[in-house]
């Protein structure tokens, strides 16, 4: 068992990190930011991608994740930006991580950060496009030196799959194997409501774990548990509450299946709820931390909205809970 998933089986949370797109609205202005894709700033403004690193390490953060959210070339190409940006702006989100790390005396792991292309399997891209786009970028953060590869905001569950198999064909061709940890974006449940949460593209959690036919790819999206992902959770969108909610239908999944100690759930809630506009201030997503530790969370952190004092005060309240 590699170093990440040794932490995360000990059974003591291991605090994930704070928005990124966030933080350079705040740091540079959101006119200044606008339509800009960020991952290039890890070649334009090395020095401030640091103090992003810096900032979510220094809140306590045990695995940070690369900026590299945008680093597909099917992706980088809505911003008006060539393919072969990818590598560049992949090794760099890299370096960068590793030389800020390099400074603190504690283990921290690099996430290298892997978002959706913004494509839609079997509407404006194909299964294999999509593919070639991660394995892109996958076999770039593979070659930097990532400690896991973190796929997230999965709103396609489809998608997740051409990530996944990209990851394992890169694993193959380079002689490495990490971690790899997977996160679905899914929809608030109505106030007072106890069906199950979906993502957007309708699946459950038991279709996460399991698969479901994508009805608009034509083909099958063959589950977690096939896909041996690492990890698997929630992230974006929802609050922390329903973060819980969710996570305990995870770990619920898990304890039935024989599934525990084997995979490991992670909780990544928007401090600006998407569905209310709703901010969930740092005190208030620190109040719950026991509530998704007894909900079964391994990894803790927060996406839009947040910052790292997010993480900071979630540390605080790790600490007095735990003493760790």
């Amino acid at each position: 068992m590699t170093g990440l998933l040794a932490r995360l089986s000990s059974r003591t949370p291991l605090l994930s990190d704070s928005a990124t797109g966030t933080w350079f609205q705040q740091r540079l202005g959101v006119a200044h930011v606008g339509g800009e894709c960020c991952d290039q700033y890890n070649v334009t403004a090395p020095d401030v991608v640091r103090e992003l690193y810096r900032a979510k390490l220094d809140a306590g953060a045990d695995l940070v994740l690369t900026n590299t959210f945008n680093s597909t070339p099917l992706r980088l190409a809505e911003f008006h930006m060539e393919s072969e940006a990818a590598d560049r702006f992949n090794a760099a989100g890299v370096t960068l991580l590793r030389d800020v790390i390099a400074g603190v005396d504690r283990e921290v792991f690099v996430g290298g950060n892997v978002g959706p292309t913004g494509k839609i399997i079997g509407q404006s891209a194909t299964y294999d496009e999509v593919m070639a786009s991660m394995l892109a970028q996958i076999r770039a953060l593979v070659r930097a030196g990532v400690d896991a590869i973190c796929v997230e905001t999965m709103l396609q569950s489809l998608e997740g799959q051409a990530a996944v198999e990209a990851a394992r064909q890169v694993f193959a061709d380079e002689g490495i194997r990490v971690p790899l940890y997977t996160t679905f974006a899914f929809m608030n449940r109505p106030a007072g409501s106890d069906a199950a949460f979906r993502t957007f593209f309708g699946d459950t959690v038991r279709n996460i774990m399991e698969g479901n036919e994508d009805l608009l790819a034509e083909r099958p999206f063959v589950g977690a548990r096939a896909l041996a992902i690492d990890v698997v959770g929630a992230n974006c969108t929802i609050g922390v509450d329903d973060a819980v909610a969710v996570t305990k239908e995870f770990s619920r999944y898990f304890s039935d299946h024989g599934l525990a100690g084997k995979m490991f759930v992670s909780a990544k809630p928007n401090s600006q709820i998407m569905a209310t506009m709703a901010y969930e201030d740092p005190e208030f997503v620190a109040s719950r931390f026991d509530r998704l530790v007894d909900a079964g969370a391994h990894l803790v952190g927060f996406c839009c909205g947040s910052t790292p004092e997010h993480i900071a005060a979630t540390a605080r309240q790790r600490r007095r809970l735990l003493g760790f």
